[in-house]
């Protein structure tokens, strides 16, 4: 196999796509470059908190479904197992942008520099520590899947991903969205957040097997279902976060869901009850339409695209940064690059495509 990522992602994205990722990347650096410089670092940061929250937990969710897949034997799902080990390749990349958010993190996290220079190592060290934990025992568990590591050692390592996929991404809810607001923790938010992740992972794997038609209607009709429970839990979760702060209605509870239900965030959180809700739950519903590669193709694309947008009302409203033209140049610019690194990497672990000449 060739050892460039990049002649990789291109055997399996095609050239066009793979080098957008990479122009991607490229303005992503230079706009988190120019932030810095014109004194929007809070700007720039915070959007990479955003959109690493997505795509890290998009990655470590992907892995999370095949993990669960190999604990519970189920093999309906082998066909998908390799467009979930892909999103391995977004581990050290999104490690890397980790660094670069710790070594920021005083720039967007509140209190962060009155509380001293202690606190922001706590903070590195729980961020970069479990997640260097979590995406190598990810990294172990793919790679024993690929070399055909007995079932019983496998399953093992399955097990050992699942239970630190929980932990790491409860850090990473408290550091990077708790820890953001002034109000009161929400017990509910971590597991909303990786219930949240778990599903963008199994979104990003209907839509390639769809894409890509690698399943039959029968396998999408299985992911369809799965799709689709998961969606109501995550619907669950969200309106166990809602309802005891409506019935408590104690002011300082409020003020989470109250600041972004405000403009200009109210539109955005419609938009995410819908994407992420309502429109797939009416387009999967039924089984005739869950067999279509169309309809699964657009409710796990629809769902991928409220769940990103989600994860940046998880941050951006807590902080009240400015909203001037260059802040938003500035944001929009680096999760762009986070997602073009994304591309690239999660490409270059894809199988090709069908027909595609090998690397």
């Amino acid at each position: 196999m060739n050892g460039n990522p990049l002649a990789r992602a291109e055997a399996s994205l095609g050239r066009p796509l793979a080098r957008a990722g990479v122009a991607l990347a490229l303005l992503g650096a230079l706009a988190l470059v120019a932030g810095l410089a014109a004194g929007r670092a809070g700007a720039a940061l915070a959007s990479l908190a955003a959109a690493w929250l997505f795509l890290s937990g998009l990655a470590a969710g992907g892995v999370a479904f095949a993990a669960v897949v190999r604990i519970v034997h189920g093999r309906w799902a082998t066909a998908l197992l390799p467009l979930a080990h892909a999103t391995a390749g977004f581990f050290w990349p999104g490690l890397g942008l980790l660094v670069v958010l710790v070594l920021g993190a005083r720039s967007f996290v509140p209190g962060l520099t009155a509380a001293g220079t202690g606190h922001h190592v706590l903070l590195g060290l729980r961020l970069l520590g479990g997640s260097a934990v979590l995406f190598g025992l990810g990294r172990w568990f793919v790679d024993g899947e690929r070399a055909g590591v007995e079932d019983g050692r496998l399953r093992a390592r399955a097990i050992g991903y699942v239970v630190a996929y929980a932990v790491v991404l409860t850090i990473w809810a408290f550091d990077l969205v708790m820890a953001l607001s002034s109000a009161p923790p929400q017990a509910v938010v971590p597991a909303y957040y990786f219930l949240g992740a778990f599903l963008s992972g199994i979104a990003f794997v209907g839509l390639v097997a769809a894409v890509r038609d690698v399943s039959g209607p029968d396998l999408r009709h299985d992911v369809g279902k799965l799709l689709f429970a998961f969606i109501v839990v995550w619907s669950y979760l969200l309106w166990s976060l809602f309802l005891p702060t409506w019935y408590g209605n104690i002011p300082e509870e409020n003020e989470l869901l109250l600041s972004r239900w405000r403009a200009p965030w109210k539109a955005l959180s419609i938009f995410v009850m819908v994407a992420v809700f309502a429109w797939p739950f009416w387009l999967l519903f039924s089984e005739h339409l869950k067999r279509r590669r169309t309809t699964l193709a657009i409710g796990a694309a629809t769902v991928l695209t409220g769940l990103c947008v989600e994860r940046f009302l998880l941050v951006l409203p807590s902080l009240h940064l400015p909203g001037d033209p260059l802040s938003l140049a500035v944001g929009a610019g680096v999760a762009l690059g986070a997602g073009g690194l994304f591309l690239v990497g999660v490409g270059a672990r894809l199988p090709p495509a069908a027909g595609a000449a090998p690397p």
